[in-house]
């Protein structure tokens, strides 16, 4: 089997150039993908803006500098992402208008990124297309493909390597399966098209002596929860399986009256579908993955809290696999050792070697690269090849086009310098063992 080439720089920064900001650039300009491009070619960057108060997500900062390497080549991207089903009572994206608001306070908009901000989906998360799988899907026959990505010539996947609480970890093939899906999309590859429901046993409810029943009926969009005095009632023939209540009854209120059915065997493999139907909207060639293993975290940026690092900060990686560069991110998180004050800790997954998020969620979260795979969407053998740093002084031209900045101050401090007229002798004493101490003189 032929290996995928992943390319990779670390994370460990101790000078100019060495941004992770930068060296996602090096190695995107290292890889050729660019020349796969052409002046005025739509290319959606596909990435996670963050969920309300959460602090884990991609800083704007790195986003950017892809832009604007794109719009170097004569591109016109566009930052992009899509709604949600919701996933739980309080998440802030389920409406383009709350997504962008959610978008806009984490520090993504126009002036921000230096392009337009676009909720993929539409409005309500029924802008979208149907792509037929022809027969390659592990699960999924169909799916829904948010139309702006759809209709994009190039797809930039630039994904947040992390943990993820019901997918097992989430990077590129669920930035982009379930990143790229419409609203009825996701509600196709979380099982509910197929009839998966979640599980629900009523005795464990106390009906409306429980704090959240309110929140509980008001939180599904479907209106098939209804909470009495002597319990829980609910319609499954319209449940949509949007996970809200589950969140709710487990992590809030604590009775588990209502539970996800996480069958990651199954899920993974449908968000793996779900990304080969959003990868054959594009000619080949035209898709390439960014993941940033940093700050890896227990569980994905949909949340609204941030938990502490599983291990040290490991580097940026890229393919056009996106089988391969997850694979490579979770084998590089292996081998790392875990971090105290975390959940490595807490889930006895310190040890080099061990299988951090396998024993954390007690699962087995590779799936979404079995389904990748099993369908075709990329290989799981890889190749890593480290970038080298460009330092030259081409690159640091590109990179800050001012040049020199502090030469500007010279014209301006000929004509009023900030010490001028002033005895700078007499605002401290020197410091210890400066025998001749020369004060300035302007």
């Amino acid at each position: 089997m032929s290996k995928a080439v992943v390319w990779f720089m670390e994370a460990r920064s101790r000078r100019f150039l060495e941004s992770t900001a930068i060296k996602g650039r090096q190695i995107l300009e290292h890889s050729g993908w660019l020349d796969h491009l052409h002046p005025g070619d739509i290319v959606a960057v596909k990435t996670h803006m963050g969920e309300a108060y959460n602090v884990g997500y991609l800083r704007p900062a790195i986003v950017r500098t892809f832009v604007d390497t794109l719009k170097e080549r004569g591109c016109k991207p566009f930052v992009t992402d899509t709604t949600t089903m919701p996933y739980h009572p309080w998440i802030s994206r389920t409406l383009s208008l709350d997504h962008l608001e959610t978008a806009n306070r984490n520090g993504f908009n126009q002036a921000s990124m230096g392009c337009p901000i676009i909720i993929a989906d539409g409005w309500l998360g029924t802008d979208d297309v149907i792509v037929d799988l022809k027969g390659r899907g592990n699960y999924l026959n169909k799916q829904f493909v948010a139309r702006a990505i759809a209709d994009a010539d190039a797809l930039f996947s630039l994904a947040h390597f992390k943990g993820h609480p019901a997918g097992g970890y989430g990077a590129a093939i669920k930035n982009i399966g379930v990143g790229c899906a419409s609203k009825r999309g996701k509600m196709n590859l979380h099982g509910a098209l197929a009839g998966d429901k979640p599980v629900i046993d009523t005795e464990l409810c106390p009906g409306r002596k429980c704090e959240w029943w309110e929140t509980c009926e008001a939180c599904c969009p479907e209106g098939s929860i209804k909470v009495t005095e002597k319990g829980l009632e609910v319609d499954l023939d319209s449940c949509v399986y949007c996970f809200a209540c589950a969140n709710l009854c487990v992590n809030m209120a604590g009775r588990k009256a209502i539970q996800r059915f996480d069958h990651l065997p199954a899920l993974g493999r449908r968000i793996a579908d779900s990304a080969l139907a959003a990868m054959m909207t594009k000619e080949s060639g035209k898709v390439f993955c960014i993941n940033y293993a940093l700050d890896i975290t227990p569980s994905c940026d949909c949340y609204g809290w941030t938990d502490t690092p599983l291990v040290n900060s490991i580097g940026v990686l890229a393919s056009t696999d996106p089988v391969a560069v997850d694979k490579a991110c979770i084998d590089l998180m292996n081998e790392a050792p875990g971090l105290f004050n975390s959940e490595a800790e807490e889930f006895n997954a310190l040890a080099p070697g061990s299988k951090k998020l396998n024993l954390i969620k007690d699962k087995d979260i590779e799936a979404q690269v079995y389904g990748g795979v099993e369908n075709g969407l990329g290989v799981a053998a890889y190749a890593i090849q480290e970038v080298p740093l460009d330092r030259s002084q081409e690159a640091i031209a590109r990179l800050y086009p001012d040049k020199v900045r502090a030469k500007k101050l010279k014209p301006m401090y000929e004509k009023n310098h900030p010490l001028s007229n002033l005895d700078t002798a007499s605002f401290g004493r020197p410091t210890e063992g400066v025998t001749h101490p020369k004060h300035p003189k302007k």
